[in-house]
């Protein structure tokens, strides 16, 4: 028997080796080899095991053919929310592969990939032969109940499978949410299998989106009993030989420009004229420090935080409210403890000299950034002087920042307003104003003045801190860059080396075209991650030889710790201290670099779901949008009002047969000649929308 099966195996693979190219379908090789109609069942059966072994290729319909060999390359595969998936390679190389040709990868994995050598495309492809290791990342999916078992349907992005349940939970249920973990799959021709790890809730309720977020990310908000403990020995009142230890700003005119819906104000401003045409700007950030003693149950879950995390209008906090709302926070005519920062400026915009100070304020008023703008704009106001001093300095600073080739995104946010069911009413993109930017060029340059106190002046004392560094976009995004601005008619050289200055020029150059945002995401994207650093490097972005961040420590440990920093700096350091911040700093950069990493991650979460929830009651409705992405198969599309992508299937444009051009991004009518090209507005329908899914489909309209 085992002989006639190994016959039946070779008889199969020479028969498609000598037919290589062709593909079959399986009945078509059965009749080829003289297969009864009694052992069409096993052999099929034997068709589908060696496919699984890589011996032959399984194609779509149930067609198979001799594999293609060529080179084999190792990656991580990351799948698409249409079950096909690409793998990055280590070479730098992406290779698409088919929905077929994945084997039992899933998202994350590390995989060896073989490459076909015959392409149908210009893009390299090929097909997943084995796994190297599997991703760590948990995998998510839906609760279902199949054939007597609990079978999960992975969320996207993963391979279209069903992930049978392996072990017995009580309490599960149809339709809940749950993680998994020890996921087996070795062979395609069976279900991979796992164990549940816990129950995240139901989907289906818009409710239970914010739970679920935040268990597929392991954050718990609540602050563990020890944290409450130590919350309540701190005293509320600041003893006097601690305000007698500081400058006293009480009397100065201090104030707060925050969003309106803010709970925690970090960081106060003032503003005074000098005589030369000298400005002294201060800026006054929260110590925190102060209350976040180091090693403390309280300083401990601020560092496993991370950073404050913002879902709509709840916010999983970094530190309990009653430091990052009252101790800490910068209230109108309360006394606080602050670390002040004094720039003397000239007219011009330089700083000639600066000061770094602990410091107790008083702020004098708590203005939004609404506020704000509404009395500059009419000239008249509440502090309106001081307000139109503070907008004077920024723009100049603005203009230097400019000039030196520092890039300013602005790129819109989704803002939602939700009902009480959890579904949003409305969604409109945000809106940033004169009163920001003022807020942020003060900010940006305290932050600066920061670092480069410690990065040059006090460059001989090699002294440990905490950097903000954003390292220089690779040559290949650049050049994709540039390429997709010649596709798109814009006349670019690309320079070389890239400069800061040169992608200022482009966003400068689109400000006033109608796909100005997508092109921003574009050179967004292609910009490398800006990441906390032990070393000195320099912030592409910004222009900035040396930056730090400074201005937040109530909601980004990074800040609280270059606070602890510089006041130990302030003060004559050990060689001891400065040994053990050398050693301790680089792991510590990493570990926050990670945990800002997941923080934007849940966000963007929370952000799709909710804009997926607000377009499921709209399907029929027209809109106007942009499209940000064109493949073989179809178009995406993003709505401009509200910052939603959705996809226009090639199915659906039944006016032509369209044909896709990978070089100029294009789907192109084969007949009539119409196009659809990266960037073209167009008005599409909502056609239908899957919250299970995250996906949204639209239709296209002239």
């Amino acid at each position: 028997m085992v002989k006639q099966k190994r016959n039946l195996d070779e008889q199969v693979i020479t028969f498609l080796m000598k037919q290589k190219g062709s593909v079959f379908k399986q009945r078509r090789i059965a009749k080829a080899l003289e297969i009864s109609a009694a052992k069409y069942p096993a052999f099929k059966d034997l068709l589908r095991e060696l496919s699984a072994a890589g011996k032959i290729k399984r194609c779509q319909k149930n067609c198979y053919r001799f594999p293609d060999t060529g080179e084999q390359l190792s990656g991580m595969i990351s799948f698409s929310s249409r079950g096909f998936a690409f793998v990055n390679t280590e070479s730098g190389e992406e290779i698409f592969v088919g929905s077929y040709d994945t084997f039992t990868a899933f998202h994350g994995d590390k995989v060896l990939v073989e490459k076909f050598r015959k392409q149908s495309g210009k893009r390299p492809e090929g097909k997943v032969v084995k796994i190297l290791e599997r991703s760590k990342k948990p995998v998510f999916g839906t609760l279902k109940r199949s054939q007597q078992q609990w079978v999960v349907i992975p969320e996207m992005p993963a391979p279209p499978v069903s992930i049978v349940i392996k072990n017995e939970v009580e309490g599960i249920a149809s339709g809940q949410m749950v993680e998994l973990h020890h996921l087996e799959w070795d062979n395609v021709r069976y279900s991979p299998r796992a164990e549940i790890k816990q129950i995240l809730g139901i989907p289906e309720n818009p409710m239970d989106d914010i739970p679920i977020i935040l268990k597929m990310f392991h954050i718990t908000p609540e602050f563990p009993g020890r944290v409450i403990q130590e919350l309540k020995k701190i005293s509320e009142k600041i003893p006097e030989d601690e305000i007698n230890r500081r400058l006293d700003l009480r009397e100065s005119e201090i104030i707060t420009i925050d969003p309106e819906t803010a709970k925690d104000f970090d960081d106060a401003v003032s503003l005074e004229r000098l005589q030369g045409g000298f400005w002294k700007l201060g800026v006054h950030i929260a110590d925190v420090n102060y209350y976040v003693n180091p090693g403390t149950n309280l300083d401990k879950e601020a560092r496993n935080r991370g950073t404050s995390i913002y879902l709509g209008n709840t916010v999983v906090p970094m530190l309990p409210e009653r430091i990052s709302n009252e101790l800490c926070s910068l209230e109108p005519n309360k006394d606080k403890l602050t670390l002040s920062v004094f720039m003397h400026i000239d007219k011009n915009g330089i700083i000639h000299n600066f000061e770094i100070i602990p410091s107790v304020i008083s702020s004098v008023k708590r203005f939004s950034y609404e506020e704000v703008q509404s009395i500059l704009d009419k000239n008249s106001g509440s502090h309106w002087e001081t307000l139109e001093n503070m907008q004077k300095l920024s723009k100049i600073l603005k203009k230097n920042r400019s000039a030196a080739g520092s890039i300013d995104f602005d790129i819109p946010e989704p803002i939602f307003k939700i009902g009480d069911d959890g579904i949003p009413v409305e969604i409109k993109p945000s809106e940033r104003l004169d009163s920001h930017r003022l807020i942020e060029e003060f900010m940006l340059l305290a932050n600066k003045t920061v670092a480069e106190w410690i990065a040059v002046q006090r460059k001989r004392e090699r002294l440990p801190f905490i950097y903000r560094i954003h390292p220089a976009p690779s040559e290949e995004a650049i050049d994709r860059l540039y390429d997709l601005l010649k596709r798109l008619g814009l006349d670019f050289h690309r320079p070389d080396p890239v400069t800061p200055n040169d992608i200022r020029r482009v966003l400068m150059k689109i400000e006033s075209m109608p796909f100005k945002h997508f092109i921003e995401q574009i050179a967004l994207r292609s910009m490398s991650k800006a990441v906390y650093s032990a070393k000195p490097l320099s912030h592409f972005g910004l222009a900035f030889r040396h930056y730090t961040h400074f201005t937040s420590p109530i909601r980004r440990y990074p800040d609280l710790i270059v606070h602890r920093l510089i006041k130990l700096y302030l003060d004559s350091v050990s060689d001891g201290d400065k040994s053990f911040f050398r050693r301790s700093l680089p792991r510590m950069a990493e570990l926050l670099s990670e945990n800002e990493i997941r923080a934007m991650e849940l966000e963007r979460e929370f952000i799709k779901i909710k804009q997926i929830r607000f377009l499921a009651n709209k399907t029929g409705e027209w809109y106007s949008g942009i499209i940000t992405g064109v493949m073989a198969f179809g178009f995406f599309v993003e709505i401009s009002d509200y910052l939603i992508e959705g996809l226009v299937h090639v199915r659906t444009l039944n006016d032509d047969y369209y044909v896709y051009d990978e070089q100029n991004h294009t789907l192109k009518g084969r007949k009539y000649g119409r196009s659809f090209r990266l960037g073209d507005r167009v008005m599409v329908k909502i056609a239908e929308v899957s919250v299970k899914e995250r996906l949204v489909d639209f239709e296209w309209g002239e």
